[in-house]
């Protein structure tokens, strides 16, 4: 049995703009900065080895912590990448906080102390409720953290102002990959109430395999620290050992850690008797990865210095290096499983109409494949036939469609031991959760009744029942039905992905779906025939992924 948990839908957020901040953007350095100078033997080093890998094509992989972007170096790193000095951005999710609030309000970094007091801490309504609904619409749409929340800064209006400043902006627009790797419940937008633990866990595990990806490249290249004191230096490790079991050449490459803690001589080997030993970055970045052959550095001192210096003298010769894109473009077609991929490809060849919508069919059952992974509900909406359509598909995703579908052998077990359990146990078969909004008449006419405006029975229903990382399929011929309109207003708002049915017009519904799948046809009988292609596809499409 479960144990007991508290309920996050019961939390209370506070107005982001009220809360005091300590960082605004009147606090960020700049490249042209007057900065206090730091140089040492090492720190030399470690500028010379960074220069030899870039000319030689190789890449330099920078991971930080918070405090970074709290010391307003954002600009400096910005400059390095646009420089193409960096070629892969990485933290953990307390930096991504701090420079998602500076895109959006040009301030971060509240007062801990003084908030904790009230239970006002990390409570921030704009804060959560954003991040967690770029990484949820993100999770859905095969993106990490890191590009969904630089796709998020990048795209809305309410970034205009500061978003330049913004190192997740800057890398999304650049192509460069920013992976962010989270700890569940170390970050405030885990408190909020739109958080979904599914959606945080799936997006940093996609961040994972990128960081992966480019650690098995770093042969002559430069992994840099900043400031990470647990997450970096763990997440780097576990990176090494995958790159070289996946057959890399991962011999002779550069590590630096860069931080306030002063480790003496760094690469004197320690026992466990002694304090330092436990400080992860000295074993598990500057030591162990580079026994076969690489470097490492530890360098003390203050971002504030160390990081400006090291743009000093990086760029002082002039050099910049050219800049490629490393975001992939992928048909959605092309992402789908080979026998999944069949039955749309299949689909499209018996009935030519639906040519003209099978992306869209892809990027639905994807979006739909995703939420069932995740354990949550397909809600259904429709006004007359479509409602009649929302129905039809409900009743073949509750039990097999063209699959057979069998039930756990231990839940036929537990059933068979039943009385008239084997006729369960015998007959039943396994189901995916399809929900069908506004069937219930009581609800309905309740709402009728007691609210002034009309057409909120659908949304007033799936306020009650959805949770997020949930999809909704909102079916109408026109594409204007105000009741399924008040809906999909509703679902993004609660972090529930739409995919919107219709015609060729689309009307209301073509700006309302986060998925639009447009049937080339305006009689709504011509439409209606369409959609029933178009579903039983998806249909056919979800069993196979599950049952075959």
């Amino acid at each position: 049995m479960p144990y007991s948990a508290v309920d996050l839908h019961q939390v209370k957020t506070v107005p982001l703009p009220a809360r005091q901040n300590r960082v605004g953007t009147e606090n960020l350095v700049f490249p042209n900065s007057s900065v206090e100078p730091f140089d040492t033997l090492d720190f030399r080093e470690i500028v010379e080895r960074i220069l030899t890998a870039r000319r030689a094509g190789k890449p330099v992989v920078w991971m930080q912590g918070a405090h970074v972007i709290k010391c307003g170096l954002a600009p400096v790193i910005i400059d390095l990448l646009k420089k193409g000095f960096i070629q892969h951005i990485a933290s953990n999710g307390a930096a991504t906080i701090h420079d998602f609030e500076i895109a959006l309000l040009g301030h971060t970094s509240e007062d801990v102390a003084q908030s904790l007091k009230d239970g006002t801490f990390g409570m921030a309504e704009e804060t959560g409720a954003m991040m967690n609904r770029a990484i949820q619409y993100g999770s859905k749409n095969g993106m990490g953290i890191g590009e969904s929340l630089g796709a998020m800064i990048g795209t809305e209006a309410c970034f205009a102002e500061h978003r330049d400043v913004s190192l997740l902006y800057n890398a999304w627009k650049l192509g460069i990959p920013y992976t962010v790797h989270v700890a569940v419940g170390t970050d405030i937008i885990h408190q909020h109430p739109a958080a979904d633990f599914a959606a945080i866990g799936w997006g940093t595990g996609q961040d994972f395999k990128i960081f992966c990806q480019s650690i098995c490249h770093l042969e002559g290249g430069v992994f840099l620290n900043f400031g990470s004191s647990v997450i970096g230096p763990e997440v780097f490790l576990k990176a090494v050992s995958i790159a070289r079991n996946l057959g890399n050449p991962l011999k002779v490459f550069t590590t630096a850690n860069f931080d306030l803690v002063d480790l003496g001589d760094y690469r004197e080997p320690l026992g466990e008797d002694k304090v330092q030993y436990y400080y992860r970055p000295r074993k598990n970045i500057v030591n162990r990865p580079v026994m076969l052959g690489g470097k490492g550095f530890h360098v003390c001192g203050n971002h504030r210095q160390t990081i400006p210096n090291l743009h000093k003298l990086l760029t002082s010769g002039g050099d910049i290096f050219p800049i490629e894109s490393q975001r992939i473009q992928i048909n959605p077609i092309e992402k789908l499983r080979m026998d999944v991929k069949q039955i749309l490809e299949q689909a499209v060849q018996m009935h030519p109409a639906l040519e003209s919508c099978k992306d869209q069919i892809a990027c639905a059952y994807q979006l739909i494949r995703h939420c069932y992974i995740t354990g949550g509900i397909l809600f259904l909406a429709g006004n007359g036939g479509s409602m009649a359509d929302a129905l039809h598909i409900s009743g073949e995703l509750g039990k097999a469609f063209k699959i057979h579908r069998q039930i756990p052998d231990g839940l036929k077990e537990r059933l068979s031991e039943l009385k008239d359990g084997d006729i369960l146990a015998k007959n039943l078969e396994p189901a995916f959760r399809a929900y069908v909004l506004g069937l219930n008449p009581v609800l309905r006419s309740a709402i009728e009744n007691d609210y002034q405006d009309s057409d909120l029975s659908i949304a007033q229903e799936l306020y009650a029942m959805s949770r997020p990382g949930d999809v909704l399929l909102s079916i109408s011929t026109s594409g204007n039905a105000v009741n399924l309109h008040h809906a999909a207003n509703l679902a993004k708002t609660l972090g529930v992905s739409v995919i919107g049915l219709s015609g060729a017009k689309g009307g209301l519904m073509r700006n309302d779906a986060d998925i639009f799948i447009s049937v080339e046809a305006d009689r709504t009988d011509e439409i209606q025939n369409l959609h029933i292609l178009v579903y039983h596809t998806l249909c056919s499409m979800i069993e196979q992924d599950f049952y075959q």
